[in-house]
């Protein structure tokens, strides 16, 4: 091998592994984005699924593994009928996103309280992302241990904070 062969896979390697990373920063920041416009549109909704991963994680958990299969239940159904399938990876999408962002401001409150400050669900939101995002980063602890169990416990609270009734109403009797 000759040095200008050597030296170009180097610099080839160098280029490749700084665009992996600004790649990686760029969607921690657009997912960070995204997941802040969430919370400011639903704020009592994940306020709600917050509290209830709080309180029961370990329900949460189950409840959200329950979800899951149920969801890739219906997206295996989805190969003989599209739109059921289709429904079913909509919906998951659509609620993983959510049930992210519960995980990831219940993660930073708790961050928050350990260091022994109390943060605003914005700064919990996204101190509890970046912690969330670093670990699934991690190859093969957070793609099989992290990210799953943040989404899976983040349906189920949704599903938990649901099926709870809101703190300012008065349910007649």
């Amino acid at each position: 091998m000759s040095p200008e062969f050597t030296f170009h896979q180097t610099g080839s390697a160098f280029f490749w592994s700084g665009f992996l990373l600004i790649t990686a920063a760029g969607a921690c920041g657009l997912l960070l984005g995204l997941l802040v416009l969430l919370q400011s549109s639903a704020p009592d909704f994940l306020a709600r699924a917050s509290g209830a991963l709080r309180e029961r994680p370990l329900v949460s958990l189950g409840l959200g593994v329950a979800l899951v299969v149920g969801l890739v239940g219906l997206a295996a159904v989805g190969k003989s009928v599209p739109p059921v399938g289709a429904f079913a990876v909509g919906t998951f999408a659509t609620l993983g996103l959510f049930a992210l962002a519960a995980s990831a401001e219940h993660l930073g409150r708790r961050v928050a309280w350990i260091s022994g400050r109390d943060g605003s669900r914005v700064s919990n939101l996204a101190i509890g992302w970046l912690v969330l995002f670093g670990a699934s980063c991690v190859p093969y602890v957070g793609w099989f241990l992290v990210l799953p169990w943040a989404l899976t416990s983040g349906l189920g609270a949704l599903a938990l904070g649901v099926s709870r009734p809101r703190a300012g109403k008065v349910i007649p009797e």
